[in-house]
């Protein structure tokens, strides 16, 4: 089971049943788009996904159908994650050399002696946030005052607007259905704009999705991490992982080509996924990758973004034995991050896709 301190989503219902047998996925098998062992070619590299394999993953998935990943030597084999995996304890242990957690599970790992570091933020925006009925008419956490919300234990987001909002609400825990909440239009329901309103809308349910950024509360999400020990002896190869995975997700995001191998190869990996529900999380995921810095250069931290979140981490009474303000410095490399910039457009799904 996953440490306390990563606060990740609750098991999907769409991919749920791919949680026992861990889905390995080497760059070796690129040329037929399948799945195997990794063959020895190259420097072994083993990145844990932060999720099941589907398009959260979708950058990973297009660098090595594009051979980007073996152009640079690599051999890279990307390890299925979900709710029982541990991508902070594998990468400590050196059975990974990158994995992935939220802001806070960072932080916290830090705190608790873990020795991991930042190199890249997948998601500029958070996408976690709360929806409701679009029938209710309400699309702001004002509206939600009073209500119940379904969330996740341990999730920061909620806390923030409660404590910097003022207004009040019940909560009941997140169990990873949504089958109350589209029944009830009074609830207010966790998720994430690529599942959880994909679900509702495959239901008949319209909703108004609110991301906890909305509130100020933002801290990255989808963030790249390896280990001290590792960012220290092998730059070479995290360089290579990063400028290769960059372009990947440049290409995944802008070129529908692209997309449309790597996405057929997530189908492969990931039976319980279904192609409507791949081209819409493939759809609605990039507003978050490319907001604000992400424009500029994919993947992007920097010192102010890290400084702000631990600050409000701090306001919430989340820092536990923390006495004094953690040095953002050490949280974080940015260094080894390609200036990859966002694509020039995001292209529409295609037609009849979902």
């Amino acid at each position: 089971m996953r440490p306390q301190f990563t606060l990740r989503r609750p098991p999907r219902a769409a991919t749920v049943g791919a949680a026992v047998a861990l889905i390995v996925l080497t760059a070796s098998a690129c040329g037929s788009g399948g799945s195997g062992s990794a063959t020895g070619q190259g420097t072994g590299f083993k990145v844990v996904l932060p999720w099941y394999a589907d398009p959260e993953g979708g950058g990973f998935f297009a660098a090595r159908s594009e051979g980007l990943y073996t152009n640079r030597g690599l051999d890279v084999t990307l390890q299925s994650g979900g709710p029982q995996v541990s991508a902070t304890q594998l990468v400590a242990a050196g059975r990974a050399q990158v994995g992935f957690t939220d802001a806070a599970g960072l932080v916290q790992a830090r705190e608790q002696g873990i020795p991991v570091v930042a190199i890249g933020a997948l998601y500029q925006d958070n996408p976690v946030g709360v929806m409701v009925h679009a029938d209710t008419g309400i699309t702001s956490f004002a509206g939600m005052r009073d209500r119940t919300w379904v969330v996740q234990t341990g999730q920061l987001g909620p806390e923030w607007v409660r404590k910097t909002t003022g207004i009040g609400f019940r909560t009941q825990t997140y169990q990873g259905s949504i089958a109350t909440f589209l029944k009830d239009d009074g609830l207010v329901q966790q998720g994430w704009p690529t599942n959880e309103a994909y679900q509702a809308q495959r239901a008949g349910v319209k909703v108004n999705f609110v991301p906890f950024s909305a509130s100020g509360f933002n801290p990255y999400n989808d963030v790249f991490f390896t280990s001290e020990s590792y960012l220290k002896s092998h730059r070479k190869e995290l360089t290579d992982f990063l400028a290769a995975s960059m372009r990947g997700w440049k290409d995944y995001m802008g070129d529908v080509a692209v997309a449309r191998k790597a996405n057929t190869a997530i189908l492969k990996a990931n039976g319980q996924q279904t192609s409507q529900s791949v081209w819409y999380a493939w759809d609605k995921q990039r507003a978050y990758v490319v907001a604000d810095e992400g424009k500029q250069q994919l993947g992007a931290m920097t010192e102010q973004r890290w400084a702000t979140f631990v600050d409000q981490m701090r306001r919430l009474g989340r820092l536990g034995r923390l006495k004094s303000t953690p040095d953002t410095k050490a949280l974080y490399d940015a260094s080894l991050l390609p200036e990859v910039s966002a694509p020039a457009s995001l292209p529409a799904a295609p037609s009849g896709s979902y």
